[in-house]
């Protein structure tokens, strides 16, 4: 296969990968959605045995503890995180990961001293301040992964936060050791005092190797924690400076052990070219060498990143203690195994043996090596390469060529198969969930026949609820009959209206809003003499509409009048059906009316939509009473003379006067005045206007006509014998005066009419009002079989309704059965879907 075509193939690979993306989607949301369930039903396991344990007066109590305690522990171990759920779920994770990953990964990894990290460095051409070794020592503290770009180089910082890093670091390390809780905050573990290796207090000396870690992570807390506690999550650092952030102190260099930054890193990405001529997504992840007895770190940091492995090498050099396969190569091939995720061991696994002319001219160690190697490898197909990975063109042709052809060759169907052993597994663990979630809804059911029958006892009370709901609803309608008999307005509305006829009458009493008539006359009077007709016009609009005004308050009064009505319902209602279903509020019998809808109470739904949409049938009693008599406030309107102008009697003696007030007779015209222009320039209609309400035209002192509010009735006539100027005076000061008169008197006659209607229109109001409860009683008691619909209502509230029934003792654990049966049947439903996808056609 030429280089070209290897690229290629290895692009071609990785693009096919979206096409997977929909199923593995699917496979993801089922399987979460499956573990979620089975958690709520561990869960409830838990309330149930809980609740049986705590109730005292339960049927067969004790067979009850033994069977919920036996499921509980069951459902423990299967959901628990080292068991066949975790371990599936961890898989599912993986090929998640590997389809939506647009590289193709190579994971490096090796014991201490085998020439790992010289391998990638001859690959990558990175300095060892990048890819670092030691002599002796450990060196790799945080997983790298180095990615070929033609970009800028570039390294980024992944960093732990406090609670990744005390949960994923040193929490394993404190069990190890045997320690006990690791401390919460970063306070916490500052003050915390480890106990030395080897010293008495130590757990023996199996806890020694895990008590240097924490004292390295300890005494090295100030140079990384500022990493932890920090906004960024990411940090970019430069090649010359990231050896301290994924490498141990060199103990031959003297490197200070308190700076030890590396315990923030999760990990390292590292992008640089190294791939001459090729466009190659390709990645190589640095694992951490197998040299730290005890630490079982390649195991750690392999679960770590084998989301992001498609084929691990593992680089072994031979030497005096290590020219053949030792124990250790076999527990890295056991790694392999544990993280291939379906693929064929041979395609996922490949062992490098370092030729190291260095150190071993001869050959000697090397070549007994690859045979020992060799021969160990042939049991599982297991390929063998060599070379001395510190000469680039060896490792290009004896390495990387080989690795990169057979990642073309077979990149396509190792995904194929990692998704064929995902989906695999998930049906294999969906089936126990199944069989699991299905003895447990056996186990509810065959429980729930020891104890009395609770769905009798159930309908039974809800059909005594309704006949008390009858009981009482009927005692609240003959409340509001026995006001409307008794003629007893509402009270609201009442003194409602008592209160705006004594504001209006104050209003007009007081001056029309003056204060009084002197400053009323004052005010107005030269605006009158410039223009009368226009100073009344002004002043019957100002009136009617402060009247509109005071008089609207009436319909905020009348929304007062339902919503006690709804309060009265709703109270009766809370009494029988809890605070839970019928919470307090304005909004009662709103919320009462959603819930009913939603547990199919159509009946109880029905009347209450009908009550809460009283007050839109109803209408505004504005508009429909108060507006059409305040319009009659008219500056075109005379009040009869019979009337009192200014102190009427009160409503109550004062008989209310006719809608219709008649208006005066018609006067002859006037004439026009002399000063005025043409006859036959004037138009007919200026002149005067007939009516005792209509104008007049006067001459003004310049000699100019004008045309003013006619004064009649009270007003009179201005003298003809009297001057021009002098007539126009006694006009204006009459004119006042008969106004002020005129206005008070048509709004008393206003005030009056509003009383009358609006009291009328009270008890209409509680006729209305009986009749909507009378409406509700007849709906909610009468139809036949409403008693369906308190059974629907109430079951998911039986506890809180009917505590003594229902809040205890065999009823407690008869619900918590029933719960478990109900979440059983879901989890069984959940696990069928993810056992399904084994078999659909979109699997690839």
């Amino acid at each position: 296969m030429a280089e070209t075509d290897i690229h290629l193939r290895i692009n071609e690979a990785l693009n096919g990968r979206r096409g997977q993306w929909a199923f593995v989607d699917r496979l993801s949301a089922g399987w979460a959605a499956m573990t979620g369930g089975l958690d709520r039903l561990v869960g409830l396991l838990e309330t149930a045995d809980q609740a049986v344990r705590r109730e005292q007066d339960v049927a067969e109590r004790a067979r009850i503890i033994a069977e919920v305690g036996g499921l509980l522990q069951q459902g423990r171990a299967l959901a628990g995180k080292g068991g066949r759920i975790a371990d599936a779920g961890r898989q599912i994770d993986a090929v998640a990961a590997r389809v939506r990953r647009e590289t193709v990964n190579i994971g490096v990894i090796g014991a201490t001293k085998v020439g790992k990290s010289t391998l990638l460095r001859t690959i990558t051409n990175l300095p060892d301040t990048v890819v670092p070794s030691t002599r002796f020592n450990p060196t790799t503290a945080a997983a790298s992964s180095i990615y070929h770009t033609e970009g800028t180089p570039s390294a980024t910082l992944m960093l732990h936060t406090w609670a990744s890093f005390r949960d994923g670091y040193l929490a394993p390390l404190h069990d190890q050791a045997g320690l006990g809780p690791v401390p919460q905050d970063v306070d916490g573990f500052r003050d915390y005092r480890y106990p030395a290796a080897g010293s008495a207090e130590a757990a023996g000396a199996k806890a020694d190797d895990y008590l240097r870690k924490l004292h390295a992570a300890h005494r090295s807390l100030a140079s990384y924690e500022a990493l932890l506690l920090g906004p960024d999550r990411t940090v970019r650092v430069p090649f010359e400076r990231l050896r301290p952030y994924i490498a141990y102190p060199r103990k031959e260099t003297g490197d200070p052990v308190e700076v030890q930054p590396y315990h923030a890193v999760r990990s390292v990405r590292i992008e640089q070219s190294f791939l001459d001529g090729t466009a190659t997504r390709l990645g190589l992840i640095d694992l951490p060498g197998s040299g730290e007895a005890g630490l079982d770190i390649d195991r750690q940091f392999l679960q770590q990143v084998k989301n992001e492995i498609d084929l691990l090498v593992m680089v072994k050099r031979g030497d005096r203690k290590g020219a053949s396969y030792l124990a250790e190569d076999s527990y890295t091939r056991n790694l392999a195994d544990s993280a291939r995720g379906g693929v064929p061991l041979e395609d996922y696994y490949v062992v490098v043996v370092n030729r190291d002319r260095a150190n071993d001219p001869e050959g000697e160690y090397f070549d007994n090596t690859v045979k020992s190697v060799r021969d160990a490898s042939l049991e599982r197909d297991i390929r063998v390469l060599t070379a001395d990975v510190a000469v680039r063109d060896e490792v290009v042709e004896e390495l990387l060529q080989p690795l990169l052809r057979h990642l073309a060759g077979k990149l396509a169907e190792m995904d194929r198969a990692v998704v064929r052993a995902a989906v695999s597994v998930a049906s294999g663990a969906a089936a126990a969930v199944a069989a699991f979630a299905a003895e447990v809804r056996r186990s509810g059911q065959d429980l729930a026949q020891l104890l009395p029958n609770r769905e009798d006892e159930f309908r039974t009370l809800a059909e005594e609820l309704r006949n008390d709901l009858a009981d009482d609803l009927s005692r609240l309608v003959d409340r509001y009959d026995a006001a409307l008999a008794a003629g007893d307005a509402g009270r609201t509305l009442t003194e409602a209206i008592a209160e705006a006829v004594g504001e209006a009458r104050a209003w007009t009493r007081g001056g029309l809003g003056h204060g009084d008539r002197a400053t009323w006359t004052t005010k107005i009077h030269g605006q009158f003499v410039h223009g009368p007709l226009e100073t009344k016009q002004d002043e019957y609009y100002r009136a009617r509409t402060r009247i509109g005004e005071i008089f609207s308050g009436i319909d905020l009064s009348l929304a007062a009048s339902v919503q006690q009505l709804w309060d009265d319902v709703a109270e009766v209602l809370r009494g029988r059906l809890t605070p839970e279903l019928v919470p307090a509020g304005p909004n009662a019998l709103h919320d009462l009316r959603a819930t009913a809808g939603d547990r199919q109470a159509r009946i109880l739904a029905g009347a209450l939509h009908r009550m809460c949409e009283l007050k839109k049938d109803y209408g505004s009693v504005v508009l429909r009473v108060t507006q059409p008599i305040v319009r009659e406030v008219h500056w075109d309107t005379v009040v009869p003379p019979s009337a009192p102008p200014s102190a009427p009697a009160p409503s109550s003696q004062w008989p209310p006067p006719p809608r219709s007030v008649p208006r005066p007779a018609a006067a002859p015209p006037q004439a026009v005045p002399p000063q005025a222009a043409p006859a036959q320039a004037a138009p007919a209609r200026q002149a005067a206007p007939t009516g005792g309400g209509s104008s007049q035209w006067v001459v003004m002192p310049d000699g100019s006509r004008k045309r003013v509010s006619r004064v009649v009735g009270q007003f009179g006539h201005p003298d003809p014998a009297v001057p021009q100027r002098a007539a126009f005076q006694q006009t204006a000061a009459v004119g006042v005066d008969g106004l002020y008169d005129e206005l008070t008197a048509v709004v008393e006659h206003c005030v009056v009419e509003l009383e009358t209607a609006l009291l009328d229109e009270v008890r209409l109001m509680t006729r209305i009002l009986a009749a909507a409860a009378d409406r509700f009683f007849d709906t909610v008691i009468r139809t036949n079989r409403s008693e369906r619909d308190y059974e629907n209502l109430c079951r998911q509230d039986m506890s809180s309704i009917w505590p003594q029934r229902f809040d205890g003792g065999n009823a407690r654990v008869a619900a918590e059965l029933e719960r478990l049966q109900d979440q059983a049947r879901a989890v069984t439903d959940l696990a069928t879907a993810v056992s399904g996808l084994s078999a659909d056609r979109g699997a690839p």
